[in-house]
């Protein structure tokens, strides 16, 4: 857990806890020194933005979040599965064979730097991260890096997902349910 050091005065510290409620102060109220340090809010479930890379702009769920580095990851990472390809519109007037080829998805896999996500407020349903996960967990870690057991997971993760963006409910993104509604949907910017 990383620790800051800030020379704050009692106002500023009351400032703090109302715009960071996942910072956690230490010290007296009188001191002008006041140690934080960050709360954990990258949870598994949450919905991320990705920030770098080929998926830059890209939303995806976070999967496995370890904050602290190893031997072969020197950073904080990450392990998330996000959508490449949204599905696009659908109308009535269109025929099963349009709507179906429409609403495909592309899915893909990536360890990355905790640094290179912005964590939003949806988070995903608790079934929904424990079937991805539990697709995950069937391929070994060591097993992640060949080429044809990544593919047969995306493949899988891909019809998952698919299905879930068919028997998606309607709704505001307010209700917990529909709330996965935001992950299926195009990031406009």
């Amino acid at each position: 857990m990383k620790m800051y050091w800030l020379i704050v005065d009692f106002k500023t510290q009351v400032y703090f806890r109302i715009i960071c409620p996942c910072i956690i102060l230490r010290g007296k109220q009188n001191d002008q020194q006041v140690c934080f340090e960050m709360g954990k809010f990258l949870k598994p479930g949450r919905l991320v933005v990705m920030l770098a890379g080929r998926q830059a702009g890209k939303k995806a769920i976070l999967i496995k979040a370890n904050e602290e580095t190893t031997k072969d990851c020197k950073f904080p990472n990450g392990l998330v599965v996000g959508i490449q390809r949204y599905p696009r519109k659908v109308t009535k007037r269109m025929g099963q064979k349009q709507i179906r080829k429409r609403t495909t998805l592309k899915v893909f896999i990536k360890q990355l730097n905790l640094n290179h996500i912005m964590p939003t407020r949806y988070r995903l349903e608790e079934s929904t991260l424990k079937e991805v996960r539990d697709r995950i967990e069937r391929v070994k870690e060591s097993e992640l890096k060949n080429v044809e057991k990544r593919k047969d997971l995306r493949k899988n993760l891909r019809k998952y997902l698919a299905e879930k963006y068919r028997t998606l409910p309607a709704g505001s993104l307010a209700d917990k349910k529909a709330q996965s509604r935001f992950l299926f949907s195009k990031l406009r910017f």
